[in-house]
């Protein structure tokens, strides 16, 4: 019998995923996460679901629940599951796949924290849609990067729905080219209207993320972490999540690769979760 392709991909992803034991002993997750941890310092943990972009949406819930992830950052796009390839998820579905994908994440006890938009328009009709999708999914943030004149609809849709709008920094961009541009755009605000960090985005700019998080500090409600190339990177990584943690932040850390696929893939993700993992168990345990 041939295994489809989508089986073969799944079947090598949790290859990937496991150590080699002996026999008669239980597959275990490369991956490490420090849940107690987490707990203490009142943080989340998600992975951005387009990561797995050969996979669909419910294949994605399904092989990060097994490797011990309950959180879930989704993107429009993304075909939904294998038996309804014709689907895309995103805030067009129509409310029988909205209540799939509920059940789906009931049946695995995972959530889905943020969905990523690219922007949402200045029509408050189009951009509450997407705050009725949030609410069906009971998300906590919308991701994405608003033009600053939809700012002020945003933030009432914000309140009103109690979702955070998460500005995502980014440096190249005319509008919010670095975390003095994205202060001043939320400047009297609701603390809804608040920022997506990227570290790594900043890093690549030459912005300090440090400085970046004292600037916003208060205002972060979502932290994108990405592949860390050498020991400096990984440092700042370390900087920001104790300067996070000492200004009380109480947010939601978004893990993502976009290096390799299949195996390669899998392995680089883990470096990104393991060495945030480590990190965290040093800060719950009162560590600098």
């Amino acid at each position: 019998m041939k295994i489809s392709h989508v089986a073969a991909l799944i079947l090598s992803l949790s290859c990937a995923w496991a150590y080699p034991v002996e026999q008669g002993q239980s597959l275990a997750s490369p991956i490490r996460i420090d849940h107690d941890g987490l707990k203490k310092l009142s943080w989340q943990l998600s992975c951005q679901a387009s990561t797995f972009r050969d996979l669909t949406v419910f294949e994605t819930i399904d092989l990060l629940h097994s490797n011990d992830l309950h959180h879930i950052e989704l993107s429009p796009g993304q075909v939904l599951s294998p038996d309804h390839k014709d689907v895309k998820a995103g805030h067009g579905m129509a409310p029988e796949y909205i209540d799939a994908l509920n059940a789906k994440l009931k049946q695995v006890h995972m959530g889905i924290v943020s969905y990523s938009v690219a922007e949402l328009g200045n029509d408050e009709t189009e951009a509450r849609k997407v705050f009725e999708f949030g609410k069906t999914l009971k998300l906590k943030n919308i991701v994405c990067t608003p033009s600053k004149d939809s700012l002020e609809m945003l933030d009432k849709l914000a309140s009103e729905y109690r979702i955070n709008v998460a500005i995502l920094n980014q440096p190249q961009s005319s509008q919010y080219p670095d975390c003095d541009a994205l202060l001043k755009a939320i400047e009297g605000r609701s603390n809804r209207i608040g920022v997506c960090a990227d570290i790594a985005e900043w890093r690549r700019s030459g912005l300090n993320p440090v400085e970046c998080t004292k600037k916003l500090n208060g205002h972060v409600v979502v932290v994108r972490l990405k592949d860390v190339n050498g020991q400096k990177e990984a440092a700042d990584v370390a900087d920001v999540l104790k300067e996070l943690k000492n200004e009380n932040f109480k947010g939601v850390f978004c893990v993502q690769t976009g290096r390799g696929s299949g195996q390669e893939l899998i392995k680089n993700l883990a470096a990104v979760v393991n060495g945030f993992s480590d990190v965290v168990t040093k800060l719950a345990a009162g560590g600098e």
